[in-house]
């Protein structure tokens, strides 16, 4: 179920008043059984065949849980080994097994291709979710949960398809407020339809204003202009900006309608100055996972902690975080380039270089990642190389035709080129000069006109959201 449907928009408040009905009965744990039920059901509403494969591999680390907890010494780090295993095993089979055959000449020069299998929805995240519960229950950070609400922190319902990556010890102790009889109050749930209300704006409308530019680059690459390639490759990054983020602050914002908090996922990115400050202010939560389960163990692996250590650590953990992402060598590359740009920048810090001017180096910033979107974006590394040709093409720099075509021209598309290109203008702005999505939720004030801006800024998605082709969320495919 995407949350940029009618669907959900009926369905977020059949649930909240299923748990407020729950509260008034004193059901024990009643608040908690509907979540549950509403998480199972949304997980399962697109193919019922995929809610196997969630309560399978929540069952199995529940059970780990236990088993590491009730041990100790090489048992117990046998027993977290083997649930790790397990773990990335699981996504090894539905994600990477044709991927890694492939790249074995002998496989690759015979056609090996094992069986496919159904991609489960969001398996890579409520992977990582368990992998992170699981070390936290080896290093004692958290108790092993009741199987209750393990199932119910992996399921829930905000989070389990994409996002933002949470951890059982920031969101198992809301849990009682939950089931206690006191939900949240009218003012939390109007500044949570506010947040959600901006989500969809910013997926509905400026999102897919983007994306529409970025196909028409990706589609005539052979005829862009230098100018007209790095404006493209900049229209996908605010798309994936757009589209994550929208995602995130509904995700945060149905939480919230349970007086749930989950971990905030992004904080104006594309105006980071330096790529350490873009993975401060970028998936935040993938961050956290990519810096405390990968890079430490990587680091603290090689011995004695150097510059160089530390810097081939950041390059094989952004590696892998990039092979996570979805199994081709676009993404093994975007993970690199972004690793590279991470271990220049810890060395160009710890050596002390000069410093570069800030206008200067926030440029430098958005062509790194303009650059590794271009892999993130292209199906094949053929057609990233062949895009990034266009970006020093000196024979045709300055031409734009084609950014006067990438929203139709024509008799009858006048309307939707006004339409898409003042969403994009209006993306621009909220991108490199706007207040950010948190900044917006924190300063919201129960007042009447307050409401009454939500209810604008709710009515206005809808109405674009009924108008408009409903793309799914970009990180639905991971």
């Amino acid at each position: 179920m995407n949350f940029n449907s009618f669907q959900f928009v009926l369905f977020l408040p059949i649930v909240m008043i299923a748990v407020a009905f729950a509260r008034r009965l004193a059901v024990p744990k009643g608040p908690q059984i509907v979540i549950l039920v509403a998480s199972l059901v949304f997980y399962a509403y697109a193919r019922p065949s995929y809610l196997p494969y969630l309560l399978g591999s929540i069952l199995v680390n529940w059970q780990a849980s236990r088993w590491i907890a009730g041990s100790a010494g090489v048992r117990r780090t046998r027993l977290l080994q083997l649930g790790l295993a397990f773990n990335i095993g699981l996504l090894c089979v539905f994600k990477y097994l044709n991927f890694f055959m492939g790249s074995i000449p002998y496989f690759a020069h015979h056609r090996f291709h094992a069986p496919t299998l159904a991609f489960p929805l969001g398996i890579s995240f409520f992977t990582l979710t368990q992998i992170m519960y699981l070390i936290d229950c080896y290093e004692k950070l958290i108790p092993p949960s009741s199987f209750f609400d393990h199932i119910t922190f992996v399921s829930f319902f905000p989070y389990v398809i994409s996002g933002p990556i949470g951890r059982a010890k920031r969101i198992l102790h809301q849990m009682p407020a939950l089931n206690s009889g006191i939900g949240p109050s009218a003012d939390m749930h109007a500044r949570a339809l506010y947040l959600f209300s901006i989500g969809l704006i910013k997926k509905v409308v400026l999102a897919d204003a983007f994306s529409k530019a970025a196909d028409y680059g990706f589609g005539n690459i052979s005829h862009l202009s230098a100018i007209e390639a790095w404006a493209f490759a900049t229209a996908y990054a605010l798309q994936i900006y757009f589209d994550f983020s929208g995602y995130s602050d509904m995700a945060i914002a149905s939480a919230l309608c349970f007086g749930i908090e989950i971990p905030r996922n992004f904080d104006a990115p594309l105006r980071a100055k330096s790529i350490i400050e873009y993975w401060q202010r970028w998936h935040m939560s993938l961050t956290s996972f990519i810096t405390t389960y990968i890079y430490t163990p990587l680091v603290k692996s090689f011995g004695p902690v150097t510059l160089l250590t530390s810097g081939i650590a950041t390059f094989l953990a952004m590696t892998i975080a990039g092979l996570w992402h979805g199994a081709n060598w676009t993404f093994v590359i975007f993970g690199a380039i972004h690793g590279l740009g991470l271990a220049v920048n810890q060395c160009w810090r710890k050596m002390k270089m000069p410093a570069i001017p800030k206008p200067l180096s926030w440029l430098f910033t958005l062509m790194v990642f303009d650059t590794a979107f271009i892999f993130f974006r292209a199906p094949d590394v053929q057609t990233a190389s062949l895009y990034l040709t266009r970006f020093c093409d000196w024979h045709h720099v300055f031409g734009i035709e084609n950014l006067h075509r990438m929203n139709g021209v024509g008799p009858g598309t006048g309307v939707m080129f006004v339409v898409f290109s003042l969403a994009q203008i209006t993306g621009i702005g909220a991108a490199f000069f706007g207040k950010t999505s948190d900044q917006l939720a924190r300063e919201f004030k129960p007042t009447l006109l307050s409401y009454a801006a939500t209810s604008a800024c709710m009515l206005f998605a809808l109405f674009y959201l009924s108008s408009n082709v409903v793309k799914p969320f970009v990180y639905f495919a991971f």
